[in-house]
């Protein structure tokens, strides 16, 4: 996913950088909730934040679109024991994201905007992270994990926070499959907005 991040931004004037935290670059930089999610992986995680700068008169940053990218969910060690072959869909945030950049570099877009992507399985392995265990987040608070198939918030809210901290955006909104709740109250084929 990551590559795919880079490919959509590869050869536009109208993108400032392409910054991707990679594995063990995540907890150096903090972001120790994001990590532990993905650490478990045969796949590390990868944080992508693409900045596009679509206005000359000024560094300033309008908006960030932070994307939950979760690419396989197994529940962790909580697993799934329902539905866990549709969670390769986990990833749906981050892929609205890249969606959305996409369109804004087609559109030329007359704004600055940090497109994020929280990219991670959440794997069952020998490091996988656990239930009861208490981790420090990049904004300095601790949580204690109840069960390890609640992992979206954990990788958004580190990216949130690292978003919010290097690149300062004037807004940030967030897309993610946080809850299989909204399908019973809305249907499949609408979203929930809140």
């Amino acid at each position: 996913m990551a590559a795919e991040a880079q490919k959509i931004a590869d050869n536009c004037p109208l993108i400032k950088e392409v910054r991707m935290l990679k594995g063990k670059e995540l907890p150096e930089h903090g972001m120790n909730l994001f990590w532990n999610v993905g650490k478990g992986a045969a796949c590390l995680p990868v944080c992508v934040m693409v900045n596009y700068k679509g206005r000359d008169d000024t560094d300033e940053v309008d908006f960030a679109i932070v994307g939950k990218g979760v690419t396989y969910d197994t529940g962790g060690l909580n697993i799934k024991l329902q539905m866990m072959e549709m969670m390769y869909q986990d990833k749906g945030g981050s892929c609205a994201v890249l969606g959305a950049l996409q369109g804004c570099i087609e559109l030329k877009l007359k704004k600055n905007i940090v497109f994020a992507c929280a990219f991670a399985d959440n794997a069952i392995g020998p490091d996988a992270f656990k239930p009861n265990d208490i981790l420090t987040a990049m904004n300095g608070l601790t949580v204690e994990i109840g069960n390890t198939d609640a992992e979206g918030r954990l990788v958004l809210a580190d990216t949130m926070t690292y978003v919010q901290r290097h690149f300062k955006p004037k807004k940030v909104c967030y897309i993610a499959t946080l809850t299989g709740s909204s399908i019973v109250a809305l249907g499949k084929t609408t979203a929930g907005v809140y």
